[in-house]
């Protein structure tokens, strides 16, 4: 469906759509695009935000109160850059699908291209596997089954190029389902009251598996995520020591992440917890910052040693300023409460390079490394600190010009390799 009040740009957007093999209705109001999406689906849907007295995010609006979050979406306007960016945003939070957004005069190849590429994931997708049913009992025979584990995804020191820790990442293996994702059953133990001896059964996997690496790099610290269910629960830092104690990891070895929007539901108790962890001398992050409404107040209220930057400030930023005037700020903040930065989300060398500039301490994503099992992980980790040694080391021998050349190559993670602008 191609919604525009201006008859020459609809006709243009209907040709274009119905080269790339769609059946176009054209309409030329709001009024009319609702009547139609409420008696037929579409598979995808061009907007003009200007369509008269209305405008597009009243569209858009309907579409989410519709349920209509399988459609895909390509939003037009003669606005500047910024409107279109938070119209896309405003969409994202909405839930609905929106793969372009485009600015007039309309670039009909761009357009063209926007309009294939759901042809071109349906015909390329494979059925989706059914939704897996999990029941309360077999999380808890699961837990004490030993069946869920971690993958650890690096964590790089961007001023030495150096892994100086990872994220242990729950992952559950089962035989009749397979691996099931955290989204799964995640969900289910949080209803259940299954928590508390889930996240222990995954510390403990963590901290078991973490060791080794400990081991070799005395500095080396594993971050764990905590559900915000357990920030009332008094008991927390008696418990993840005891864990502590029973693998003979170093306290100051784990760091814990708390998202802000949970930390920010019980401040009392979150914050009774939090300094009793931090005189353990465990570390603490405030996970996925920037996300919630309770970013400042979090910071000034709780012993945070550590702030990661959400994956959806990071990812694109290359391309986008208020992103990156999010991150410097975010940055900015950290340093004002003395806590370390991490960019999480990392997947390209352009945005690696803009969260460097923006003074970053710590990077994580798929630019560096997906998420490992333990041996993976150990040889990754070995091959790159022993790579970044012998690099510095030969750097600090040469003239300042070559010692600025990035033409170096080290082994990747298996799936790239990782270029000299991964280590500087």
């Amino acid at each position: 469906m191609v919604v525009d009040d201006d008859l020459v740009q609809r006709m243009i957007v209907g040709k274009v759509g119905a080269k790339a093999g769609y059946d176009c209705l054209v309409v030329p109001s709001l009024e009319l695009a609702e009547s139609a999406l409420s008696r037929e689906p579409f598979d995808v849907m061009t907007v003009d935000l200007s369509l008269g007295v209305r405008d597009g995010i009243e569209l858009l609006r309907f579409v989410a109160e519709r349920g209509l979050r399988d459609m895909s979406i390509v939003v037009i306007s003669g606005c500047d850059g910024r409107v279109l960016k938070s119209t896309r945003r405003i969409a994202e939070g909405l839930g609905l699908s929106v793969i372009g957004t485009l600015a007039k005069p309309l670039d009909l190849e761009e357009l063209k291209d926007l309009l294939q590429l759901p042809r071109r994931e349906r015909a390329s997708a494979q059925v989706r596997p059914s939704q897996i049913d999990v029941s309360p009992e077999r999380i808890a025979a699961g837990i004490r089954q030993g069946e869920f584990v971690v993958e650890f995804q690096p964590k790089v020191e961007l001023a030495s190029g150096r892994v100086v820790g990872a994220e242990a990442l729950a992952r559950w293996r089962t035989r009749e389902f397979g691996i099931v994702p955290p989204a799964t059953f995640i969900p289910i133990a949080e209803q259940c009251g299954l928590m508390p001896e889930l996240t222990d059964a995954i510390l403990s996997s963590a901290m078991s598996q973490g060791r080794k690496l400990i081991d070799r790099y005395p500095d080396f610290t594993i971050a764990v995520n905590v559900s915000g269910s357990l920030l009332s629960d008094l008991a927390l830092p008696e418990r993840i020591e005891e864990v502590l104690r029973r693998e003979q990891v170093p306290a100051h070895c784990l760091t814990i992440e708390i998202t802000e929007t949970t930390a920010m539901e019980n401040v009392d108790r979150a914050a009774d917890i939090l300094v009793r962890m931090r005189l353990k001398n465990i570390g603490t992050a405030i996970d996925d910052f920037g996300t919630g409404y309770s970013s400042l107040a979090a910071l000034a209220r709780l012993p945070f040693s550590e702030l990661k930057i959400d994956r959806s400030f990071v990812n694109g930023c290359e391309n986008d300023e208020d992103m990156m005037k999010i991150i410097e700020t975010s940055v900015g903040l950290g340093r004002a409460f003395n806590m370390k930065v991490v960019a999480e989300g990392v997947e390209t060398a352009d945005s690696l390079a803009r969260i460097r500039r923006a003074g970053c301490d710590v990077a994580q994503g798929f630019f560096f490394s997906p998420s490992l099992r333990l041996a993976r992980a150990e040889s990754w980790v070995s091959q790159r600190n022993e790579f970044v040694a012998k690099r510095t080391a030969w750097m600090s021998q040469q003239s300042p010009a070559m010692a600025d050349s990035g033409a170096v190559t080290v082994p990747g993670n298996g799936h790239q390799q990782i270029d000299a602008a991964q280590v500087q």
